[in-house]
């Protein structure tokens, strides 16, 4: 919200500065001032060539020149009136003064044309000068005369000149004296006297025209005076106008300077109180969230315990009930045996099935717990889907035959291909669909259906188990993969149930990354689906040979090789009772190499300090060893499939116990094992793990005192490594302590020793001995137990 709200304010702010940045920037009067300035100028320089056109019609006298100089006044004229447009809406007076310019001009062109016609007249009074020097020249000698010699000048007179210098030449000659001199002289005189004033009076006209042109010339020099100070008026005006429109842009300019700071400054104090205001309103959700957190983290924390205690609590209740339930379970078998009447074969099968149920439980409970807590790995190995999905039908066979419902499978003869997945995982999906189906289904029949389908371009196996049944209301479809739910009260009376099957398939179906969905009817059955993504191979899958004969004990030789002696002790105890022949060594070099064809089996373990399990596989298959090789591992498995590849048979991970080692040589099934061996009450440490590897409580205690023997012998060698500043001792010999601290879950202790384990290269003796040190008081506090321990069972417990 608030990087909104600073954004729209910064978008306006940016809008209105904009607007008054362009009125800033604006030269609309600048432009118009320097139109009517051009205009004016292209005026002067008009005026300039009609003044040089209004000399030249005055000095040639010639109308067609005048008729120019009028045009181009004309020209002027209509010039002037396309520049009044631009003075006529800001400033009038100047609208005014164009109108006496234009005055101005015809005037002028007015007064042009009269000075020419003066000037004209004048040219005749010289003309009239002339004729009256050839009247004083005819009197000093009187003959004949022609108007031509009378004015020389006579074919440029205008015509009424001309026609008074003929009148005047005629009387002239009428009166002239023959040569006998007949005429009379006072005649003549008085001829002579009348030309001469006419001719006088005709010079009297010209100077009377002459001061008319003189007039005409000041009035033409008047006109010009007045339109010059008319066009620098203009000029004076347009240069005030543009210099009071730069004034006025100037004030314009500022004043949109000044509002854009202004409009700035505003956003920038806006734009800060926005931001301490919604720093405030963030800093406060800040520390809501805050506290909302540690709250979450502290009820995070108690849940967490909450579910550790859950899963410690279904641990140690479903280790509890398991030796009483393989007691009730193998005194069950011995009772069968013994011949019982039908009535206590029912009785006895009540028990059996009792016993089942609750093992399916504690199972279950197990695998729910470990899905809770993510501890639940995936082993994907090649097998073959349609035969997995045969041999779980397999398993409700007597189901079938007790209740009548048939059993339909319908599998694709795709997935007769192999395919990699968890065929474990996938078995114990079908088990609680398939078993479900036949819970609930009193008569018709249960069908099977695996096809493969395409899903986002890969390929995917899609399993229905479709029942003919009671159905599950449309309402109580979700609440079902909860745990310990079921589909209602009505079912619940009818069939029995704990409800975590259908939960457990749901989590177990979501960590194979498929999907698990149901389609039901009330009283028409339910259709449970299954899609998991699956990968095909071309491995071949051998068929199991259950035909085989197992190896005799007798006949079996095994070599064991760990660094850590105590399990080399454990798991000598194990061959031990199992009349196992063993060859245990801590390092393999020890070990000739050549020996290795007398040995049936060979387990190593894959980190120690000189060599590593691989190498070990190596070595031994470079002698053309083809029998089994199993390894042994502290770390997690995550995917067994590295192992196998690599060439190990099998892989065990510690702790494992003795039952995981004898099906890992393959020769015990369906043994169970009692273990009345009794465990601690001390927190420090637990022999749980380590009863189930022996038989007696004088196994147990030798074992133990070895432990203490090695572990005392051990920080002895890690404390002389300090003073030698050897860690890597240090590191192998905390590496080979860990398995059996493991196994005895001394939890204090096991920190310590994966702290030494690790250290890094630039640790100090100072830190080591510290740690040293405190594994020293844990183990202590440890030897201080199992004496105490081992001195309340002073006998052997069988």
């Amino acid at each position: 919200m608030s990087y909104v709200t600073l954004g729209l304010l910064a978008s306006l702010a940016a809008f209105f500065i904009y607007n008054e940045f362009k009125s800033y920037a604006s030269s609309k009067n600048q432009d118009d001032s320097n139109e009517k300035l051009l205009k004016t100028n292209i005026l002067l320089t008009q005026l300039y060539d009609a003044e040089n056109l209004s000399k030249l019609a005055l000095q040639t006298k010639k109308p067609e020149d005048l008729r120019s100089y009028a045009q181009k006044v004309d020209s002027i004229t209509a010039f002037i009136d396309s520049l009044k447009p631009l003075v006529r809406s800001d400033y009038s007076p100047l609208s005014s003064e164009l109108d006496s310019v234009q005055e101005l001009l015809s005037q002028k062109v007015f007064n042009n044309a009269e000075l020419r016609k003066l000037k004209v007249r004048n040219e005749n009074n010289t003309s009239l000068d002339s004729v009256l020097k050839a009247f004083h020249d005819m009197e000093v000698g009187m003959g004949r005369i022609t108007p031509e010699t009378f004015a020389p000048n006579f074919d440029k007179l205008s015509p009424a000149a001309k026609e008074s210098i003929r009148k005047s030449v005629a009387i002239l000659n009428k009166n002239i004296p023959n040569s006998d001199g007949g005429a009379d002289a006072n005649n003549i005189d008085s001829i002579l006297e009348v030309s001469k004033s006419i001719i006088n009076k005709a010079i009297t006209e010209t100077a009377t025209a002459e001061r008319t042109v003189l007039q005409k010339e000041l009035e033409i020099y008047r006109t010009d005076l007045e339109l010059s100070q008319k066009m620098r008026g203009i000029l004076s005006d347009f240069e005030r106008e543009m210099a009071q429109n730069t004034y006025l842009d100037a004030l314009q300019q500022e004043e949109a300077l000044k509002k854009s700071t202004r409009l700035a400054g505003g956003a920038v104090i806006l734009g800060l109180i926005i931001v301490v205001v919604f720093t405030f309103m963030i800093s406060k959700d800040y520390w809501k969230v805050q506290e909302y957190r540690e709250r979450l983290e502290r009820a995070k924390k108690y849940s967490e315990s909450l579910l550790k205690s859950r899963e410690q609590l279904i641990s140690t209740v479903s280790h509890d009930l398991r030796t009483p339930l393989n007691t009730i379970s193998g005194y069950s078998d011995l009772i069968g045996q013994s011949g019982l009447n039908s009535e206590q074969s029912n009785y006895l099968k009540k028990i059996q099935s009792s016993s089942d149920y609750v093992e399916k439980l504690v199972n279950d409970l197990l695998d729910f717990s470990k899905l809770e807590a993510g501890k639940i790995q995936l082993d994907k190995v090649p097998f073959l889907l349609s035969q997995l999905i045969e041999d779980t039908a397999t398993d409700f066979e007597e189901m079938q035959s007790k209740k009548g419902v048939s059993l339909q499978l319908k599998v694709s003869e795709d997935l007769k291909t192999p395919i990699i997945n968890d065929p474990f995982r996938i078995r114990q999906i079908l088990s609680n669909l398939i078993g479900n189906a036949f819970k609930f289904t009193d008569e018709g029949s249960v069908k099977v259906t695996a096809t493969v389908v395409e899903k986002s371009k890969s390929k995917w196996a899609k399993i229905e188990v479709e029942d003919t049944g009671i159905g599950i209301p449309a309402e109580k479809q979700e609440a079902i993969f909860q745990e310990f739910i079921q589909a209602g009260e009505s079912t619940e009376k009818k069939q029995i149930g704990y409800g975590l099957g259908l939960t457990i398939s749901k989590k177990l179906t979501e960590l194979l990354d498929g999907t698990l969905s149901l389609s039901s009817e009330v009283n028409k059955g339910s259709t449970f689906t299954v899609e998991i993504p699956v990968e095909f191979t071309n491995i071949e899958i051998k068929e199991d040979n259950f035909e085989t004969p197992i190896v005799k004990p007798d006949d079996l030789s095994i070599l064991v090789i760990d660094d850590d002696e105590n399990m080399l002790s454990l798991i000598s105890e194990v061959c031990k009772l199992h009349q196992v022949k063993t060859a245990t060594f801590t390092n393999f070099d020890d070990f000739h190499i050549s020996e290795i064809h007398q040995f049936d089996v060979v387990i190593t373990d894959i980190q120690m300090p000189s060599i590593d399990g691989f190498s070990v596989l190596e070595k031994v298959n470079n002698t053309g060893y083809s029998k089994p090789i199993i390894a042994m591992t502290g770390q997690q498995i995550g995917n067994k499939s590295e192992y196998l590849d690599a060439g190990f048979t099998e892989v065990l991970q510690k702790p494992f116990s003795a039952t995981d080692l004898l099906k890992a040589l393959s020769f015990v099934n369906n043994m169970s094992f009692k273990n009345e061996i009794p465990d601690t009450a001390s927190s420090l440490f637990t022999i749980r793990n380590i009863s189930a590897f022996l038989d007696s409580f004088e196994s147990v205690k030798e074992v133990l005192q070895v432990f203490l023997d090695n572990s005392l012998k051990n920080m002895e060698l890690m404390f002389s490594a300090i003073g030698n500043q050897d860690y890597t001792d240090i590191k192998a010999i905390s590496h080979k302590m860990l398995p059996m601290f493991r196994q005895l879950e001394v939890h204090d202790a096991i920190q310590l020793l994966e702290v030494l384990e690790h250290l890094p290269d630039d640790a100090t003796g100072e830190k080591v001995f510290e740690i040293l040190s405190e594994l020293q008081t844990v183990l202590n506090n440890l030897d201080v137990e199992i004496q105490a321990y081992l001195a309340k069972h002073p006998i052997d417990i069988d």
